[in-house]
């Protein structure tokens, strides 16, 4: 049996997939009724070349899948220190909490201040978790695992990725 290698295709290779697909697809309906619509029921260069076809359609399968397993690298995230990310962001004080640790700053992941965190705009919301080698980590959003607690800013993370800043 042969052995499958399991890949994933982004968006982009779907859509030159589909339309790579649609194109050899028309291209072989349109040679298959030629050969068809022929006079000699014989003709057996319009089936080779439908045939043909088919196997170009094979080969540019095979070269989307050879470019999905093999993707350009991604350019690494920006770093971001959590004092240029307290200046940009200005995250603001726990009132429920003037004790709070970070300076007064972090909301609790229960009671008041959780409800303080969930009504507070998604784009506002931060929050700290424990890396794997204890480190801490600033996430940007509202995230459950590993959670310690949540930061509210006055301005909003207006990213398309997650922003990660360490702590420590």
């Amino acid at each position: 049996m042969d052995d499958f290698i399991m890949i994933t295709l982004t968006d982009i290779h779907m859509q030159r997939l589909h339309a790579e697909a649609a194109r050899i697809a028309e291209d072989a309906d349109r040679r298959l009724a030629a050969a068809e619509d022929s006079d000699d029921p014989d003709d057996w260069d319009a089936w080779k070349e439908a045939d043909g076809i088919a196997t170009g359609f094979k080969l540019a399968l095979q070269e989307l899948a050879r470019e999905a397993s093999n993707p350009e690298p991604t350019p690494p995230a920006p770093t971001v220190s959590h004092d240029d990310w307290r200046d940009a962001y200005r995250p603001i004080r726990n009132t429920l909490r003037p004790a709070a640790p970070f300076d007064g700053l972090m909301f609790e992941t229960f009671g008041p201040e959780l409800d303080a965190v969930a009504a507070a705009d998604p784009a506002c919301v931060w929050t700290i978790v424990d890396g794997e080698d204890d480190s801490l980590w600033l996430l940007s959003g509202c995230h459950f695992v590993n959670r310690l607690g949540y930061f509210i800013t006055e301005r909003p993370w207006n990213g398309i990725d997650q922003l990660e800043v360490r702590l420590d």
